[in-house]
């Protein structure tokens, strides 16, 4: 994936903030209109979810491919 990165934590929501720097999946690409990260998100959510016994989404927020040099995901339980 990448160098990943818990910027943060809210114990209490169970909300997840991460980063991933130099992406395998997008970095380098050229500025698009939309996120490419979606095997990240689907990585993210299913070990969250496996290692939690909770269902984890993560959505990509950030992307290199949206001119960003970062990619940011927001990490949610969905009930």
């Amino acid at each position: 994936m990448g160098i990943l990165r818990i910027e943060s934590i809210d114990e209490k929501s169970a909300k997840i903030i991460l980063t991933i720097s130099e992406d395998a999946d997008c970095s380098g690409l050229p500025v698009l209109t939309e996120t490419v990260c979606n095997y990240d998100e689907g990585f993210i959510s299913g070990i969250l979810s496996l290692y939690s016994n909770k269902h984890y989404e993560a959505v990509e927020v950030d992307c290199w491919a949206t001119g960003d040099r970062v990619c940011r995901f927001h990490v949610d339980i969905k009930e």
